[in-house]
């Protein structure tokens, strides 16, 4: 891999985000080592922000640091998923049941205008390495109303988190289309104040993309 132009003002932010895209993307294996100084020669970079990218790697679960070895790639776990999928739907139902209560008409036609940029990726299998973004882009226009910023931060740690397990949800046949239905049906009963099928919808979508990322885990 060729030697990437990095911006001095960015660098820690533009080291993370390759190497969490070649995480995600399964260019590094569970069990790979990202050596500090290999990468660094590799990037055109010192090691300082390539640490602490790997720091940022860490905490967001996707590499484990170990001494001697540097950060070594984490393998996709059922039990981690199991845990991560049923974290998401407590916390994702309560704030959107929270949310709706005080979204407004520019909310839900944010919510539109975020399905459409995932549908015209997804469906269309453009751009791999955008599908989670703007799969988290879209949910969270549902749960920001309810102005709850640690869950929401919390929130968004466990969907980096299940970065991995999405995207080989999202590679299975007709996945995309199932994701879209779910996600047009979600808007309109959010639209129609609909609150106890919306929840109802959501736990059943994020049950079900655990059900598919089961099937491939096992």
């Amino acid at each position: 891999m060729s030697k990437l132009p990095f911006r001095k003002t960015t660098i820690v932010d533009s080291v993370f985000q390759e190497l969490k895209k070649r995480i995600i993307a399964d260019d590094y294996k569970a069990g790979f080592q990202l050596r500090q100084d290999q990468l660094a020669t590799e990037m055109g970079t010192s090691r300082i922000p390539v640490r602490e990218a790997l720091l940022r790697l860490e905490g967001e679960g996707l590499i484990e640091i170990i001494p001697h070895k540097g950060g070594v790639v984490k393998g996709l776990s059922l039990a981690e998923a199991s845990e991560l999928f049923n974290l998401r739907i407590l916390i994702e139902c309560n704030l959107l049941k929270k949310s709706l209560k005080n979204m407004k008409d520019s909310d839900f036609d944010e919510a539109e205008q975020a399905l459409l940029k995932f549908d015209e990726v997804v469906l269309n299998t453009k751009n791999i390495d955008q599908w989670t973004a703007l799969n988290w882009n879209y949910h969270y226009q549902f749960y920001k109303a309810a102005k709850q910023p640690f869950s929401i931060k919390l929130l968004q740690m466990l969907h980096n988190n299940t970065d991995r397990y999405v995207r080989q949800q999202l590679l299975h046949k007709g996945a995309p289309s199932k994701a879209h239905a779910e996600h047009s049906e979600l808007l309109l009963l959010a639209r129609t104040g609909d609150i106890e099928a919306a929840c109802n919808l959501l736990e059943r979508h994020i049950a079900s993309t655990f059900s598919q990322i089961k099937i491939y885990l096992k």
